[in-house]
């Protein structure tokens, strides 16, 4: 009798089990990937907002906005034929100046932005002592080696203060951000002498402490607010004050 041939089915042999530790440090590298492109999107965006002109603190895109210098140097933002201009004395290590900047951005986005008025902004150490003098120096360096850098600068301060960040290195911190150099910028603060003139100018009007706002209308020096009888000489002004002195000068 013929013996029939048989096929014996085997059981389908079992993956080798993963080296101990291997899952979690694929998990790692996962996350690290995922770090990395987190971290290199966050530096494309900063990038792009220092290339535009926008700043974080403020939203704010100045490479839209008309720029000039006063007849002493000061820097004013807004239409060159506005009627009024806001002028703020301030420290940007003063925690009140820092405060009132909300209300500074809303000015200006309501009312430089639109031409109905300018804003002039002036270095007046206060709170920050000589680290804000060191700024006011650097800011102006930065502005005459990057034409049309300084709101941008200005805006980068703030940021620096208001972050916990305002120390003797926030020059080199500038200068990275705006891509000028340091070197430069620091032999340029020996001569720069804009924020002398803010604290002459303040001094002559009666500016005794930050933020100072005072208004100018056309070449005019510079007065504190009255309105309604009240005049606003000591810190910042309420800003529907703000809004019926605009209406009035238009």
């Amino acid at each position: 009798m013929k013996q029939q041939s048989t096929t014996t089915l085997r059981p389908p042999a079992r993956a080798a089990a993963p080296a101990p530790g291997a899952a979690k440090r694929k998990q790692q590298s996962t996350l690290i990937i995922i770090a990395a492109v987190v971290v290199v999107a966050i530096i494309a965006v900063g990038a792009l907002i220092l290339l535009s002109g926008q700043t974080q603190t403020s939203g704010i895109n100045f490479s839209t906005v008309p720029q000039s210098r006063a007849e002493d140097g000061g820097f004013v933002l807004g239409n060159p034929d506005a009627p009024i201009t806001l002028v703020e004395f301030a420290d940007y290590g003063c925690p009140h100046c820092q405060a009132y900047k909300e209300t500074m951005d809303r000015f200006v986005s309501d009312y430089v932005l639109t031409g109905q008025a300018k804003f002039e902004f002036r270095v007046f150490p206060t709170a920050g002592g000589a680290l804000t003098e060191f700024a006011g120096r650097v800011v102006q360096c930065v502005a005459d080696a990057k034409p049309g850098s300084y709101w941008q600068v200005h805006e980068v301060f703030y940021d620096l203060a208001m972050s916990g960040r305002y120390s003797d290195q926030m020059g080199r911190t500038v200068a990275e951000r705006m891509g000028v150099d340091y070197t430069q910028i620091l032999n340029c603060t020996g001569s720069a002498d804009q924020v002398q003139t803010d604290v002459a100018l303040g001094r002559r009007v009666g500016v005794t402490g930050t933020p100072a706002v005072l208004v100018r209308y056309g070449d005019s020096e510079p007065t504190y607010i009255t309105l309604n009888g009240q005049t606003y000489d000591r810190g910042s002004v309420p800003y529907e004050v703000l809004q019926q002195v605009v209406a009035q000068a238009q």
